[in-house]
């Protein structure tokens, strides 16, 4: 067989196993009336309440709930290669920046310190620590962590109560984070059955069973309507 030959028939068997992957999307809806955003007391650190804010932990707008984590919990038949990019949780004006972002197993994570003053970086998975350090301020060394388990990492700041910031680590990588229309979408899922949760920090996980077929983007909705407990 000539080499163009095997070529062609490598492209013909490789070809259509990359079209069967699909999406699983949908959008996450919030049915009870949204809570008003409190103010967050920062006054004990004056560099902190130079800058007034509302707690970001409910965002909803327009009925649509805001940082849920989706991912595919069960189902999954591979592991996902490790992306060569880092995942950044940045500390800027006392917060966590981003308050909701995704990571691969084995994906390196940085803290950073963008404040000229004290954070302590207190980082769990359930109730267990992964790492706890100080970063005296914006001249300290980015805290590097690889990534080593699924689940929700949580971030506290031991120093200022208020700053919390998630990282959901997934094993498949097939996971999303819903933005402000409630929107999410996973995409490069092979066709079968999957569990999917959704997690969000206050009011917790839920899950649904979907079927995803070749040609066909599984579509599933979330509800949420405020009186749900178990996140942070």
């Amino acid at each position: 067989m000539t080499c163009s030959r095997l070529i062609a028939v490598a492209a013909a068997l490789i070809i259509p196993a990359a079209a069967m992957a699909e999406t699983i999307e949908g959008e996450v809806d919030y049915t009870g009336k949204p809570p008003t955003p409190g103010k967050l007391h920062r006054e004990a650190d004056p560099f902190c309440a130079k800058k007034t804010m509302t707690d970001p932990a409910v965002l909803v707008k327009n009925g649509k709930l805001e940082n849920v984590w989706v991912h595919v919990s069960k189902g999954a038949k591979e592991a996902a290669k490790p992306p060569a990019t880092s995942v950044s949780m940045d500390q800027k004006d006392c917060m966590y920046e981003p308050r909701m972002t995704i990571a691969v197993v084995g994906q390196k994570i940085e803290a950073k310190n963008g404040d000229p003053v004290l954070h302590n970086v207190h980082t769990y998975l359930g109730s267990t620590t992964l790492f706890n350090k100080g970063m005296p301020n914006d001249k300290a060394a980015p805290i590097e962590y690889v990534a080593k388990e699924e689940g929700m990492m949580k971030w506290k700041c031991d120093v200022h109560p208020w700053m919390r910031g998630n990282i959901g680590v997934s094993k498949s990588g097939l996971q999303a984070i819903t933005k402000g229309d409630g929107a999410f979408k996973i995409d490069n899922v092979p066709p079968g059955k999957y569990t999917v949760e959704s997690w969000h920090e206050k009011y917790g996980t839920k899950t649904q069973e979907v079927t995803v077929e070749a040609g066909k983007p599984a579509k599933i909705n979330f509800k949420y309507d405020g009186t749900e407990k178990g996140g942070a």
